[in-house]
């Protein structure tokens, strides 16, 4: 084993070299935290997610078992209950296993220079009847056509998507609006406005009891949240939940009214 290089007589407690390497330590250490706790937190949905599903099956499989059926019709209809059940944990399974290689990083996108104004009509193409079933207005304001970003045209549809999907899914009475927010030198912000208030992008802790099992329920938001954010995160970008958007004074005139949620999409310009 090489020996351990001492560090330099200027590197004390109080000097330069110690301070820069403190506050990477300090740095190191919240990211830590908060990778720490995002995994606590997604283990912990997950698992709630998956139990639902597997009690369904235990329950019907039980009955099954104990000769409780009073019919073989009803011990068929009882089979195909546990399946249906089976395939829909199955299908969670498939997501969450999708979403760890994006995580991960097993799953690469495609980067190059994307117009964002042809990936904003695909999105209004898979989500406006979605919208329409519900009664919620859609906006969408369509950026100049030489704003161009960098990603993977299907992952940043895909995460759109996925956002207006769950915006549509928890929004009262709309109106929903898609938009470019800023721009910098080196970013584009995007912006998904809704009707939700703030508390609907926090979980519950304690997690309740799993809800009765429905075929039909949707994954919850938070874990829909957490693909758009593994794939903004894996093209170089992020999101944020900006709040209030009526609180940006700056753009408010610009704004539909009554939006109180906003989640900011940022991603890299094309160069």
């Amino acid at each position: 084993m090489s020996p351990v290089t001492p560090l330099p007589s200027d590197a004390g407690r109080d000097g330069p070299l110690a301070s820069v390497s403190d506050q990477g330590l300090k740095t190191a250490y919240w990211q830590a935290l908060e990778q720490a706790d995002f995994r606590g937190g997604f283990l912990a949905r997950s698992s709630h997610e998956l139990r639902s599903p597997l009690n369904q099956v235990i329950s019907l499989h039980q009955m099954i078992l104990e000769d409780l059926c009073d019919s073989p019709e009803e011990e068929r209809e009882f089979l195909g209950n546990a399946h249906a059940a089976a395939l829909k944990m199955l299908e969670h399974l498939d997501f969450l296993i999708y979403l760890s290689k994006l995580q991960t990083g097993v799953m690469q996108p495609t980067l190059q220079p994307v117009q964002l104004s042809q990936v904003f009509d695909q999105v209004k193409t898979l989500t406006h009847l979605q919208a329409a079933n519900r009664n919620l207005p859609l906006g969408i304001t369509y950026p100049e056509p030489d704003v161009r970003v960098l990603a993977d045209p299907k992952w940043l549809v895909n995460g759109l998507v996925t956002l207006i999907e769950a915006a549509i899914a928890v929004a009262h009475r709309g109106p929903l609006h898609l938009s470019v927010g800023q721009t910098t030198a080196t970013h584009c912000h995007l912006w998904l406005e809704d009707d939700r208030p703030e508390t609907a992008w926090q979980e519950p802790n304690p997690l309740p009891d799993p809800a009765e099992f429905d075929l039909d329920r949707p994954l919850p938001l938070s874990l829909r949240h957490d693909l758009a954010a593994a794939l903004f995160a894996a093209m170089g970008g992020h999101i944020n939940c900006l709040g209030t958007a009526a609180s940006d004074a700056s753009s408010a005139e610009s704004l539909p009214p009554d939006l109180p949620s906003r989640l900011q999409c940022t991603l890299p310009l094309a160069p």
